[in-house]
């Protein structure tokens, strides 16, 4: 009987170290981290497609960087362009108004003149009559005096313009005028009219508008209205060096 009881003793006792040896194994496998799943190929593409997505995103950024300076360098380059035409803009209007090529106004003079209308012997009938020399003796004081742009009858005066008689009319820039010649000219009015009371100029005029009738009439003007020279350039000899 008592070996009998030490055989079962003995089994209980290795049964009792499995148990514990084994709840020790199970411990441990529960506590222990998982390990981690292979990647299936669904997963695997979609990573190499958000590897190729953020690299194409790096080259759109720097082409859109190298874009962007290619846009600011055209960007300045046009800003000049415009500088440079509108420089170029202004330069051509104030040559245009120099050469009276535009309509301007401001304020002036106009002077009258018209053929005298009485007759008196034994004056010969030049006497009573307005001469291209008087016109053009008339325009010569103005300029001289600061006028800025004249015209003779609407007509304007330029470089070319020529001031000539035929017959009993005057030829201004190839147009036909006839009395009463108006000349218009805009510049400093106290500057232009008082170079008319000056003595010893259109002495002649003067003296005609006295004894016959000429008339020779000054006034200032506070805005005055000129047209552009309406005629052409005609360039016979002269032509673009090198």
């Amino acid at each position: 009987m008592t070996g009998n009881r030490r055989a079962v003793a003995s089994r209980n006792i290795s049964f009792l170290i499995v148990a514990i040896v084994l709840g020790v194994l199970l411990s441990l496998q529960w506590n222990s981290p998982l390990p981690p799943p292979s990647p299936t190929s669904h997963e695997r593409a979609t990573a190499l497609t958000i590897q190729q997505l953020e690299a194409e995103q790096e080259e759109l950024k720097a082409t859109i960087g190298q874009l962007r300076a290619q846009l600011d360098a055209y960007q300045q380059q046009s800003t000049a362009r415009t500088e440079m035409l509108e420089e170029i803009t202004a330069q051509l209007a104030e040559q245009k108004l120099r050469a009276g090529l535009l309509p301007v106004q401001g304020p002036g003079v106009q002077v009258v003149l018209d053929d005298g209308a009485q007759w008196a012997m034994p004056s010969g009938p030049g006497d009573y009559l307005i001469h291209e020399y008087d016109i053009r003796d008339v325009v010569n004081l103005l300029w001289m005096a600061g006028a800025e742009a004249i015209a003779i009858n609407q007509e304007r005066v330029v470089a070319t313009t020529s001031i000539y008689c035929v017959g009993s009319t005057v030829m201004v820039n190839d147009t036909r005028l006839s009395p009463p010649y108006v000349i218009q000219a805009i510049g400093p009015p106290d500057a232009q009219s008082e170079v008319f009371h000056n003595p010893s100029h259109l002495r002649d005029l003067k003296d005609r508008a006295a004894r016959y009738g000429v008339q020779f009439k000054v006034s200032k003007a506070g805005n005055l209205k000129l047209p552009a020279y309406a005629g052409s350039f005609v360039i016979r000899h002269a032509r673009p060096g090198q």
